[in-house]
């Protein structure tokens, strides 16, 4: 993990570092001693510095952990535990990005499911299915909630909480939306055959959605006490797919972790 040696001090160029029980980092070529993670994510690993960082590079680049224990010395055990704290770092910083947004102007709406193939019910409400609702500012960032179902009172509660009045909208022809002519301009896409009808369309919604499920059929399942972590993880490589990821997950775990009551 390549931190900037003006931040930390870093007397010289080596990365090899060991991380000391009280969760300061030594470097092995020169012994300096730097950094306090106390409180923060990477704190809570009790485990080799350089480990961590070979895991974090290789969840950056998106190898799932059933393959990655062929590369670093770790356990299956080790390797998801680094797992879900970098996914735990990720998903209080997407309620952080959600806070601040300012969603405004052109949006698109949609709700997906996710989740494979189960006996039992099929379509909308499946057993053992994961019900989303996105909303995505076109040239902006995409935002996901699970919702229990598809009624209009759940879907304008979150929009009445986190989309400005006034702007423009793109839906289906989803009854539940058709009280948004209210709150600013409305514009229902339609189609035939799959493709939409006239120049309108959800291409930037329904890319995230193709995107997000490609990413987690790779897990070939998810358990579903931990599908929110993974669902905000897909949300965040979304919205910074034209940054340096492996920069920015360093920089999450690295960060204090919230005190959530």
């Amino acid at each position: 993990m390549r931190w900037s040696k003006r931040r930390y001090g870093v007397k010289c160029n080596n990365i090899a570092l060991w991380k000391l029980k009280d969760n300061r980092l030594k470097c092995k070529r020169c012994g300096y001693k730097f950094g306090d993670f106390t409180g923060t994510y990477l704190g809570r690993l009790k485990m080799p510095f350089n480990e961590i960082a070979h895991i974090l590079y290789l969840f950056t680049l998106g190898v799932s952990g059933y393959r990655m224990n062929k590369y670093p010395e770790s356990s299956l055990k080790r390797i998801y535990k680094v797992f879900t704290v970098i996914r735990e770092a990720i998903y209080y910083e997407t309620t952080l990005e959600l806070k601040e947004a300012n969603i405004s102007g052109e949006i698109e709406m949609d709700e997906t499911m996710f989740g494979g193939k189960r006996s039992g019910k099929r379509g909308w409400g499946g057993s053992a299915k994961h019900m989303i609702f996105g909303i995505y500012q076109r040239n902006g960032k995409v935002f996901t909630f699970p919702i229990s179902s598809r009624a209009r009172e759940n879907l304008l509660k979150i929009i009445d909480r986190y989309i400005k009045p006034g702007s423009l909208y793109y839906t289906d022809d989803w009854h539940a939306y058709s009280a948004l002519s209210i709150r600013g301009n409305y514009v229902v896409v339609t189609k035939e055959k799959g493709k939409p009808k006239g120049g309108n369309h959800l291409n930037g919604i329904e890319g995230f959605w193709s995107f997000a499920k490609n990413w987690l059929y790779q897990y070939r399942g998810v358990a579903r006490h931990h599908f929110h972590l993974y669902l905000k993880e897909v949300e965040f490589r979304f919205n910074h797919r034209n940054q340096d990821l492996f920069i920015l997950f360093s920089k999450l775990i690295t960060s204090l972790v919230p005190n959530v009551t």
